[in-house]
């Protein structure tokens, strides 16, 4: 059974106008080096396609945004925001530049090793987002 037959990624290199020729990773950010690992797909060199260098800052804030009765945390936020300097063809100047800002909230948890694992997957969720929304402001260029 071949339910899937046909089926291509929305977000295929076939389809792209674009691919990223070099991401610089402005502040050293291990938030920069995972949104760049998720943009992988679009480094593929094609021809007669547009090339483009970004360059990112980003950072990543995780507040408390509640306290129970003993003034314990029992909500947090991971707020991950993002700013992108976009580059054709080694250009000097950027061609555009736009931020991205994303959050999540989330609650405590007794066991701090899932709580852990659950910060790291609500963390990959926001890269992934934030990855492909890099691709579908750069292909509206």
């Amino acid at each position: 059974m071949s339910g899937c037959a046909g089926y291509e990624p929305i977000f295929s290199t076939k389809k792209l106008s674009f691919y990223i020729e070099t991401i610089e990773n402005v502040n050293d950010s291990k938030i920069t080096r995972k949104i760049s690992k998720n943009l992988n797909n679009n480094k593929v060199k094609i021809e007669n396609k547009k090339n483009y260098t970004l360059k990112i800052v980003s950072d990543k804030k995780n507040n408390i945004t509640s306290r129970d009765s003993r003034g314990v945390a029992s909500t947090y936020e991971m707020a991950i925001n993002v700013e992108i300097e976009v580059f054709y063809n080694n250009m000097i100047t950027p061609i555009a530049t736009f931020m991205i800002n994303k959050k999540s909230n989330y609650k405590n948890q007794i066991n701090k090793f899932s709580l852990s694992q659950y910060k790291n997957t609500i963390e990959e969720n926001i890269i992934r987002e934030i990855a492909q929304e890099i691709t579908i402001k750069l292909h509206s260029l």
